[in-house]
């Protein structure tokens, strides 16, 4: 548990997109964005191809012919491989050229970076770092998106902001009473404080609400506008996951103490992937173990969630634009914003060990 922050005067624009956590797994794409044509995508300021080969493995390589450097996401999928749009130069997915159209003797190091690639709860990952260290166990378990007792939908946007505003967003939870108003917004969340705790490897953050009367969001999914307790319990998992567990039940029925039966929940997952120093790619997904078979459920949360993260979506958009209007400005801090500038500090940490070892 942390106490409160002194309001503070800091330069909004320090550390923000100009270094990243290279060693750690990002999500790159979803399954069914590769398919039968390769997919150019730029991570980390690094442009990258993304393919299948023959047997549906998925293949990342630079985005650039060893040749001439025309983008491979130009070209087209041949034989298991590669084949650049220019000259006809094909790889595999290891990266080697092993084909040059007009002469049978590939160039010594004709060749371009290979990636460690996965494909696991129906999202494809990729480690943008030292690829002897890339372990396919540090890729966060976000369970739900293929639990069987879970139904799981989301999507993947393009964000025209530094990906740290996006994670700052989902852990300041209470801007939702004035971003969303008639979802998930109640004066509950601002006027009860969170418990911190600060781990190694990241944040972990719970807000129980007791007895008071449900958002809009959850007065519908419970089917009740009776009071209710209500919980939000998230994670920050550098590089960029904000994993929640949100949830109410009706008042004084036990949930606090474990017992969630006459309530419901859900999870979410936001996940920020840095594109370029003011852009990113924003994976968000919700998943929900009650009335898992009703579609008319599905369809009405989906449309509901996808209006609560485009309204952040636009929040972050317009501050990025005022923060590349205002260089060097300075911004005030405030007790609500602890998680954030905790969450921050790790990040912060991590990337400069890095960048020193």
């Amino acid at each position: 548990m942390f106490g409160t922050v002194s309001s503070a005067r800091t330069n909004t624009n320090a550390g923000i997109g100009k270094l990243y956590l290279r060693n750690c797994w990002y999500i790159a794409a979803l399954p069914n964005e590769v398919g039968d044509e390769p997919l150019g995508r730029v991570y980390l300021d690094d442009p990258v191809v993304l393919f299948r080969d023959e047997n549906g493995q998925i293949a990342a390589l630079e985005d650039r012919c060893c040749h001439r450097h025309l983008p491979l996401s130009l070209g087209k999928i041949v034989e298991g491989g590669i084949q650049c749009g220019y000259h006809g130069l094909r790889f595999d997915p290891t990266g080697d050229c092993v084909e040059v159209p007009g002469q049978s003797r590939v160039p010594p190091g004709a060749s371009v970076r290979s990636y460690p690639v996965a494909e696991r709860q129906n999202c494809i990952w990729i480690w943008m770092g030292d690829a002897d260290l890339a372990d396919t166990d540090l890729i966060p378990d976000i369970f739900w998106r293929d639990d069987p007792d879970w139904v799981a939908w989301g999507a993947l946007w393009h964000a025209k902001c530094s990906y740290n505003l996006l994670i700052d967003i989902q852990l300041d939870n209470t801007h939702a009473p004035y971003v969303h108003p008639d979802t998930l917004g109640s004066g509950a969340i601002v006027d009860t404080p969170p418990k911190i705790d600060r781990r190694e490897d990241g944040i972990g953050v719970a807000r129980w609400m007791m007895d008071v009367v449900p958002s809009p969001t959850f007065a519908r999914a419970l089917g009740t506008e009776e009071n209710v307790d209500r919980w939000l319990i998230w994670d920050f998992t550098p590089p960029s996951l904000c994993a929640f567990d949100i949830g109410c039940a009706y008042a004084g029925t036990g949930a606090e103490k474990g017992d969630r039966s006459q309530g419901i929940t859900m999870h979410t997952a936001h996940f920020m992937t840095p594109e370029t120093k003011n852009t990113c790619q924003y994976f968000w997904s919700v998943g929900r173990n009650f009335k898992i078979d009703n579609d008319q459920v599905t369809a009405a949360m989906t449309a509901e969630f996808t209006k609560i993260f485009s309204e952040d979506v636009a929040i972050v958009e317009a501050q990025q634009k005022s923060l590349d209007a205002a260089n060097g400005w300075l911004q005030t801090d405030v007790n609500l914003d602890a998680p954030i500038l905790q969450a921050r500090q790790i990040l912060d940490r991590r990337i400069a060990a890095e960048v020193n070892a």
